[in-house]
């Protein structure tokens, strides 16, 4: 696969470079004359609603400073130039955020949802240019995409926290998508990203069984989580590559009494859709398109043995383009022993040499 990608994130942050600046002002629409969308996002009436999390538009654009207008419970992470920017803070109200104070010339910026919000949609209604700006065309998207199948331990939940011990409103304030190994990856491999990831989310049972009656495929399919009617249409979307790792929730937590199921009945349930999760993933990215499936969970979960046996089996009966992958040893001291930044440093690293040692 070959791909230009010109938005490269740097880990070097860009802190000092910009007076950032936040109004609630209501503005006349002015939309980028080019914006690339990257992820699931519904545009309705000049916005997008959003409620998946690692949703990331991008424009270009000549002048000395720019703005995003969002409204929106959960930050937005910014890039200009590939550096790393102040985050957008989270708005009940419609806000107006400033960038200034760059140098003259051309630049890009690259924004990014840095939570999910399932049951509520969040708002982009795009950027703003100052006077002295002007907006660039946009060179193609890249040519390489790569999709993610996961739960938490893909979203960045809480990787930004330096404890295990997080209340929801740390955890909220501690997680940051944009920071994600999967999103690490897919810059560092020049690939646009779909991060189809849910906190606490099954393939059959949630997290001590919430939500009962769901699991991933009741979302799957969706372009906002909230909304049953909006049917995610994949005209534009060609993944090379599709990473799965979900399971960890099924199996991790002890069956309540109002459960429907026994254990072995759960256990069955589980790798019956675990299976049929791959073979229609196969069927809607190809034959030719790499699946990754990375070990759920640490080791004493139950679920890694049967995930690994449905990829036996699968590969067995002729999908040699389905791999199985174990990351390496990970400090886990992210909120509620989830990755830090270190980890999803570590798991986008060895993710990218994988599928570049695959083929790409």
């Amino acid at each position: 696969m070959s791909g230009n990608h010109p938005f490269r994130l740097r880990l070097a942050l860009g802190l000092s470079i910009l007076v950032v600046s936040t109004c609630a002002c209501a503005e006349t629409p002015h939309h980028a004359a080019a914006i690339q969308l990257i992820g699931r996002a519904e545009r309705r009436a000049g916005v997008w609603r959003v409620t998946w999390p690692g949703v990331g538009w991008r424009t270009a654009f000549s002048g000395s400073r720019v703005a995003v207008v969002t409204q929106d419970s959960v930050a937005y992470a910014v890039a200009i130039d590939g550096i790393r920017m102040n985050p957008i803070p989270p708005s009940q109200t419609r806000q107006t955020t400033w960038y200034r104070g760059l140098a003259a010339g051309n630049h890009s910026i690259e924004v990014i949802r840095m939570r999910g919000t399932p049951r509520t949609p969040g708002i982009f209604s795009g950027f703003r240019k100052g006077a002295d700006g002007r907006w660039l065309a946009l060179p193609p998207p890249p040519t390489r995409q790569i999709e993610f199948i996961a739960d938490s331990s893909t979203t960045g939940y809480g990787d930004l926290s330096t404890t295990v011990d997080c209340t929801d409103e740390e955890v909220a304030a501690r997680s940051d998508a944009s920071q994600s190994y999967a999103i690490v990856a897919a810059h560092d491999l020049h690939a646009d990203w779909q991060l189809n990831a849910m906190d606490g989310i099954g393939v059959v049972r949630n997290w001590h069984g919430i939500w009962k009656g769901t699991g991933y495929a009741t979302y799957a399919g969706l372009t906002l989580q909230s909304d049953a009617a909006s049917r995610y249409k994949y005209l534009d979307w060609h993944p090379q590559a599709a990473v799965v790792r979900i399971g960890t929730n099924d199996l991790g937590s002890p069956l309540a009494a109002d459960e429907p199921w026994t254990a072995a009945q759960l256990e069955t349930a589980f790798t019956d859709g675990y299976r049929k999760l791959l073979i229609d993933l196969r069927a809607r990215v190809g034959p030719n398109a790499l699946i990754i499936v990375i070990q759920p969970a640490p080791g004493d979960n139950p679920a890694n043995q049967k995930v690994a046996q449905i990829v036996d089996s699968l590969r067995s009966a002729g999908d040699l383009r389905l791999y199985a992958l174990q990351f390496p040893q990970l400090q886990l001291t992210g909120c509620d022993s989830h990755p830090n930044l270190s980890d999803h440093r570590l798991m986008g690293a060895t993710l990218v040499k994988f599928i570049d040692d695959h083929g790409g």
